[in-house]
């Protein structure tokens, strides 16, 4: 009695926050020191536990192995601690896979929102999506009533088989049950009556039919509803049933891991027949940690002190350091993480136990952080007698100032959106409540008020100017709700236990096969998980646009009514200060680019608050961990514990994109991707103190050094010229008032940033953490703490080191001094003179290191000055050892590539001359390909200006390296002609800050033209290999965003023969749609809606996000707000999808390398990380790393990377076709035309239609009759004409008009360049198509002399004869054909016309490799340096 007693004691306060935090029940062995009472349990009766977990994030599934029995004590040595340890990864990962006989994963993209309408009443309505979340919505706070409808409206749209159908019903049946263990005013048997009810006359009369998560549901019901009489009825029923739906079903009944401990006891208890006996149930729940799965899954999930002294803080307004520290609490010495002294294990176990007690706390605690901060402040001053005054208050009183205000409108408008949600009627119908009522019930209004204060400063501080984008409302109320959202996101995902779900799942499937009488067979789970993956979809709080929109506006429209500031001023007249209460935030309405836009206009004095005193957001900071990251296991599974992070970062919501990761993870194609993110997540780091101090002690003294942005503005206005000055002088001053403006609101936030990133640095200080990485949709990898990693600038790469230490040794002594002299910009040197370089200033070293900041400052003049001094310091350190070899050196070394996007370039084309500039191929010294565009501009200025050229003339003193730099590392990455010029515009402008300097020149954008032409021409020269692969994949792109599957082919082929549109087939479809639904149809399905898809080398599947998203207007309490409906199914983008695909492509090849890399390096034991391309080690590793980076990149290139591309896009885009261009003065174009005007006389529809998708579908017939079985049906498609067909006959490529985009080195006249690369590869079309048809004779000749008697031999080989000639004669009017056009395209007839016409998707050869052999890099030193 006593036991059971404390035991339920135990469960309830597992409900409530602990004063220190409990190691969760993932290592049962480890909790021993926590153990008070042990668990008993009696076989004979079931219990009957309070409530299980659906949606509602108030229920939980209890049982003995959730939080409530933290508490518990299994036997010990069931998960050892030595298991968390870093592991060696297999070695298998570092290697490429292999791609024999692979095919391309395909998805299946929807090809239009088939979706029918629904009628929208009391807020209830829009799309199938709209509709499930609303229902989920309902369902988590209580609202069965609306979860009704919804549900009713949902059976009216789905026919009754689909998944999404059946999981809304469980979801349903989940929720009452739920409700029916709390409800106090009603028996359970009544409860089980309605749950029975629902089940028999919502889905067993309605054809709906069960799965097993159904059954799951009514015989836990049964189970915890029924007394012991009407119990086992009740339970032999369901199972029952189960059964007759099949043996599948009931294994999966079975195996659910929703079933309690207790409750899964009974449910095998209840089937003698089929299981032995279970075990008691302690020893299942130690089964679920024993097996080696469930040990997998706690390592999976990352689970298996001297007091610091004080640092000299930031010196600034405000509490910011008093923030972090309440963020960061665990890491003070009050209300510490309490030590698990009583643990069982080594010390080393019971540190890193500790170090994920403190992770945990550190992901929980950073969200309240913000608002105690502003809380403290308002306190203080109101201990010093400081009320309200705005010159007297710092902005974070003001803010708790608003929070307090805004918190009681927040609670009212919450009730009563709870009263026109509880009281429908007419009057109320149309209250906007109803749309946005279920979402705004699950924010809490506390958290509501203080997010929405919070995203309103940090948008003011992003800029003072009013138009910035941050300030538009629609922005500002998007981005509100969003913010919720993600807080609502996470605490849901703290409490789903997905863990606890997993080793159910596992340990209960692996014990019904010991207990089973009969054998197991082993089965597919895709349909048994359907349900499941149905749920997952829903089970974040994703909220529609539309009540997005309306939450934020709202909550908006309330905090510009009640956030109030006090303003004072002094009297002119009799001196006396006079005080104002006036509206800290405006709602201001203003026209841009002839659209009327809402924003919101700080005051005046908010906008001086935000110049000094520091701003921090509520949101939960994603910082640095103090354990390594959860391994990544799926999507959203892996990184932080709590903070919810995905490991790819998909763009826009772009459902494609999600479809294709998910598939792949699933697949296991991403594994190596993922363990690569393991990789980097899991090198450790420390905050670098003799940098931090020194930094510190800059800022505190506002010394401008090293980048840190000084307080003190000393910018001046540009004086304005007087009212009579001419029109060219005014807009002068217009356009430097503008640069000045813009100037003086970044510095703002510049400083702020770099104070949160210092004060991360102070509370990390002295800690060893780690960094969670993830990647973006091109397989980048980037850390997800934003504010403190080493992908910052100078001064966050200056801060960090390794935390782990390594011995220099001789070469790592050598690799400092070189790594020194490229930090401070000597890096075009050989190795031996940067090494001698770091050796000569060996006194400028020692005095950076020994007086930073009162000595010479040689380490300020650095390139990377911070890096600089982190270097002296470590050289200096090293230097003064007795022996420095043997000195242990925790500083990242870099090794950078050389413009790595033109070496991808080089390697894929076997360019020898580009291969030269960017150091794949071996030299003495590096190649620097700035230099050499700089001296090759020069040397044609230098022509330009013999030839009297003005711009020339003046400029060529002036270009250099450091002009023409950004042109030529971005131009790789697509970079337009418009871009470039404001590029080398920039580097101008701060050679001639003054403006033109010549007289005849206004403005210094004409020679920032004339310049960057020049850069583009010089690049076109050098990298003319590259230039055949750029304009190959622009040409594939191009067919490819200009294509229609043939999904969308067979649907038009159907529209035209005269059959109805219809939904997507999960739908139901009336029998007779209105004429504007069927043309609305038939329009989303003529729409170009193929994006770009590619696989990288490690197999991660890219997908082009760009699309043309629709627009919906919003009305909302405020405004009327224009918010984008992300899709994908709406039309390409193609201007965006072709520009981008070529950087693309080779982002996504410099990725794969990285990657490879990083796992080659945990295969060897180095420590690795990476900024895209340059990647660090330890100093002694260098020459190993160096190994390993030339050896991942000759493995890469070595294969045929654009062959295999080549072959992934016609596997993947098979049956497609495209809207190809043709010029009408061709020989195919001409007969092309003369076709369709015969077509249009001889078919009247087509002349009132046109006839550009009537050919699409005639096309389609004629397919489907040449793949017949039927001789006569495939003779009838050989004599039919089409466009197609005669293009087939014809088949002349250069006939084509591309549509590329520019290539590399490319200015904006391309014409004569582009058209010799299209004449190449396009003739390379043409050539290729002429061997096919040689090949297509032959084998026709070949097969029907196999078919024909042996006496007709000698006819049939005349017939081959026939056709070869035939062939040849074609052959011959091919090769005059691309002649003419060849010719034709030479002489560049303006007005020359084209038209357009759908041909099959095919795509040019892969153009002719170059001779150079990527292996030869091998030996190359300046590869990477």
């Amino acid at each position: 009695m006593l036991a059971r007693a404390a035991r339920r004691r135990l469960r309830r306060d597992g409900l409530h926050v602990q004063t220190h935090l409990a190691l969760p029940w993932l290592c049962p062995a480890a909790m021993r020191w926590t153990a008070s009472v042990a668990t008993q349990k009696n076989q004979a009766s079931l219990p009957l536990p309070r409530r299980t977990a659906a949606l509602s994030p108030r229920h939980e599934t209890r049982s003995l192995a959730t939080a409530v029995e933290l508490q518990s004590s299994p036997p010990p040595g069931v998960l050892p601690f030595h298991a968390w340890g870093s592991r060696r990864p297999d070695p298998q990962l570092s290697r490429l896979p292999d791609w024999t006989g692979v095919k391309p994963l395909v998805v299946h993209e929807a090809t239009s929102e088939m979706a029918p309408p629904t009628r929208t009443k009391f807020g209830i309505g829009g799309d199938p999506a709209e509709l499930h979340q609303n229902l989920y919505a309902c369902l988590r706070v209580g609202r069965l009533d609306r979860a009704t409808a919804i549900v009713q409206r949902l059976s009216e749209i789905y026919n009754p088989t689909e998944p999404e159908l059946v999981d809304a019903h469980n979801r349903y049946l989940q929720a009452t049950f739920e409700l029916a263990l709390d409800a106090q005013d009603q028996s359970r048997s009544e409860a089980m009556a309605k749950v029975e009810h629902w089940y028999s006359a919502e889905m067993v009369r309605k054809m709906i039919e069960p799965n097993a998560q159904t059954f799951v549901v009514l015989l836990r019901a049964s189970m915890n509803l029924l007394d012991n009489s009407e119990r086992e009825g009740a339970i032999q029923k369901y199972l029952s049933l189960a059964y007759e739906q099949g043996e599948g079903v009931l294994e999966d009944v079975n195996a659910s891991p929703e079933f309690s401990d207790e409750e899964w006891d009974t449910l095998i208890r209840f089937q003698p027949d089929t299981f032995d006996e279970p075990p008691a149930v302690e020893e299942v729940q130690d089964l679920q940690m024993s097996t080696p799965a469930g040990q997998a899954l706690a390592i999976q999930h990352g689970l298996i002190q001297a007091p610091k002294p004080d640092v000299n803080p930031v010196s600034q307004k405000g509490l910011g350091l008093r923030t972090l520290k309440h963020a960061l609490r665990s890491f003070d010495t009050t209300e510490k993480v309490a030590y698990p002294h009583e643990m069982e294990g080594t010390q080393e176990e019971k540190d890193l136990a500790y170090a994920y007690m403190r992770q945990v706390r550190l992901e929980q605690d950073a969200t309240e952080a913000a608002t105690q901060r502003w809380k403290a402040e308002d306190e203080k001053l109101q201990e010093m007698g400081i009320h309200g005054v705005l010159q007297s208050k710092s902005l974070q009183a003001l803010m708790w100032n608003w929070y307090t205000a805004l918190r009681p409108l927040l609670e009212e408008e919450l009730k009563a959106t709870k009263e026109v949600l509880g009281n429908p009627s007419k009057e109320n119908e149309k209250d906007s409540r109803h749309v946005y009522g279920p979402y705004l019930e699950q924010c809490p209004p506390a958290k509501l008020a203080a997010v929405a204060i919070s995203r309103l400063v940090i948008s003011c501080a992003q800029g003072r100017r009013e138009d910035v984008s941050a300030l538009k409302v629609s922005s500002l109320s998007m981005n509100i709700s969003r913010d919720m959202e993600d807080e609502l996101n996470r605490n849901v995902k703290s409490r789903h236990k997905a863990f606890l779900r997993k080793t159910r799942s596992l340990a209960r499937k692996e014990l019904l096969g010991k207990l089973s009488k009969k054998k197991m067979e082993s089965r597919a789970e895709g349909a048994a998980q359907s349900s499941v993956k149905i749920a997952n979809t829903f089970q974040q709080q994703h909220f529609p646009p539309n009540a997005k929109a309306k939450i934020g506006a709202m909550v908006l429209e309330r905090l510009m009514a009640s956030a109030m500031i006090t303003v004072a001023r002094e009297d002119p007249k009799t001196g006396k200060k006079l005080t104002s209460t006036q509206r800290a935030f405006l709602h201001h309405v203003s026209f841009a680019k002839g659209k009327k836009i809402g924003y919101v206009r700080p005051h005046y004095e908010i906008n001086v608050k935000l110049r000094s005193d520091p701003v921090h957001n509520v949101q939960t900071m994603k910082l640095p961990m103090l354990v390594e990251p959860k391994p990544w296991s799926a999507l959203d599974e892996g990184g932080y514990y709590i903070i919810n992070e995905q490991a790819v970062r998909t763009k826009a919501s772009d459902v494609n994109q999600q479809a294709y990761v998910t598939s792949a993870i699933e697949n296991g194609d991403m594994k190596k991707v993922l363990a690569g993110l393991d990789v980097l997540g899991k090198v450790p780091w420390n905050v670098n103190g003799d940098v931090f101090k020194v930094m510190v002690e800059a800022w505190n003294t506002d010394e401008n050094i090293g980048g840190l942005a000084s307080e003190k503005d000393t910018s001046t206005p540009p004086v304005e010229p007087p009212s009579d000055a001419s029109y060219d002088v005014r807009h002068k001053w217009t356009q430097a008032m503008k640069t000045y403006e813009n100037v003086k609101s970044g510095l703002h936030s510049v400083r702020c940033f770099q104070n949160f990133q210092l004060e991360v640095a102070r509370a990390f200080l002295n800690e060893k953490f780690y960094y969670p990485h993830s990647v973006d949709f091109r397989g980048r990898a980037y850390p997800c703490p934003p504010i403190l990693n080493h992908i910052g600038a100078d001064i966050a790469r200056g801060l960090l080191r390794f935390a782990n230490g390594k011995e220099l040794g001789t070469v790592g002594l050598q690799w400092m001094r070189i790594h020194l002299a490229n930090l401070y910009g000597y890096d075009k040197a050989s190795l031996k003179d940067r090494e001698q370089f770091a050796i000569d200033h060996v006194e400028d070293i020692y005095d950076s290191a020994t007086n930073p900041l009162k000595g010479n400052r040689w380490w300020a003049k650095a390139e990377d000055p911070w890096q600089c001094l982190a270097c002296c310091v470590e050289l200096k350190n090293a230097l003064e050892s007795p022996d420095p070899t043997r000195f242990v050196s925790h500083l990242p070394v870099h090794q950078d590539g050389t413009c790595n996007g033109l070496q991808h370039y080089a390697a894929l084309g076997g360019d020898k001359a580009g291969a030269s500039q960017v150091n794949l191929e071996p030299s003495d010294r590096p190649q620097d390909i700035y230099t050499g565009v700089a001296d090759l501009v020069r040397s044609m200025v230098s022509e330009d200006a013999k030839k009297g050229n003005l711009y020339a003339a003046v400029v060529l003193e002036k270009i250099s390296r450091k002009v023409v730099k950004r042109t030529v590392m971005t131009n790789v990455y697509g970079v337009t002609f418009v871009g470039a010029k404001l590029q080398v515009l920039a580097e101008l402008e701060a050679i001639w800050p003054q403006g033109s300097p010549h007289p005849d020149i206004p403005h210094l954008s004409m020679i920032a033209m004339y310049v960057a032409k020049k850069i583009f021409v010089a690049l076109g020269q050098i990298f003319n290999g590259a230039q055949d692969i750029q304009y190959w994949l622009g040409e594939c792109g191009s067919r490819i965003t200009k294509s229609m599957s043939a999904e969308q082919i067979r649907k038009i082929q159907e529209r035209a023969a005269g059959a109805p549109e219809r939904y997507d087939p999960k739908y139901k479809t009336s029998k007779t749609l209105s004429g504007p639904l069927q043309k609305k149809l038939n329009e989303a399905n003529q729409i170009l809606k193929t994006s770009i898809v590619w696989t990288t080398p490690l197999k991660m599947p890219v997908v082009q996000p760009y699309r043309k998203d629709k627009k919906e207007r919003i009305v909302t309490s405020l405004q009327g707000i224009s918010v984008v409906k992300h899709s994908g199914v709406e039309a390409v983008d193609r201007r965006k999808q072709l520009a981008a695909f070529p950087p693309n492509f080779i982002h996504s090849l410099d990725a794969s390398h990285m990657l490879l890399s990083a796992l080659k390096c945990a295969e060897l034991n180095l420590d690795f990380a990476a900024v895209h391309d340059s990647f660090w080690t330890h100093a002694a590793d260098i020459p190993n790393l160096n190994i390993v980076l030339r050896d991942a990149f000759v493995r890469m290139h070595s294969e045929d990377i654009i062959g295999r591309l080549a072959a992934e896009f016609k596997a993947r885009y098979a049956g497609s076709m495209y809207h190809a261009t043709i010029y009408s003065d061709t020989p195919v174009g001409r007969a092309i035309q003369e076709w369709r005007r015969d077509y249009r006389q001889a078919n009247a529809k087509a002349r009132a239609t046109g006839t550009d998708y009537a050919e699409l579908a005639l096309e389609a017939d004629r397919q489907d009759l040449l793949s017949s079985e039927d001789p006569a049906l495939r003779k009838k498609g050989e004599a039919m004409v089409t466009p197609v067909s005669i293009w087939l006959q014809h088949q002349d490529p250069l006939a084509l008009v591309s549509h590329n985009p520019a290539l590399l080195g490319q200015d904006r006249k391309p014409q004569l360049q582009k058209n010799e690369v299209r004449e190449r590869l396009l003739g390379a079309e043409a050539e290729v198509l002429k061997d096919e048809a040689h090949q297509a004779g032959e084998q026709l000749a070949s097969t029907e002399l196999d078919k024909r008697e042996q006496h007709e031999a000698a006819e049939e080989q005349g017939h081959a004869e026939e056709v070869k000639e035939t062939a040849e004669s074609n052959d011959v009017e091919l090769e005059l054909e691309a002649e003419d056009a060849a010719e034709a395209e030479a002489e560049a007839k303006k007005g020359r016309f084209s038209f357009k016409v759908w041909l099959p998707l095919t795509f040019p050869p892969v153009p002719k490799k170059g001779d150079w052999d990527v292996k030869r890099l091998r030996d190359s030193k300046y590869f990477f340096s």
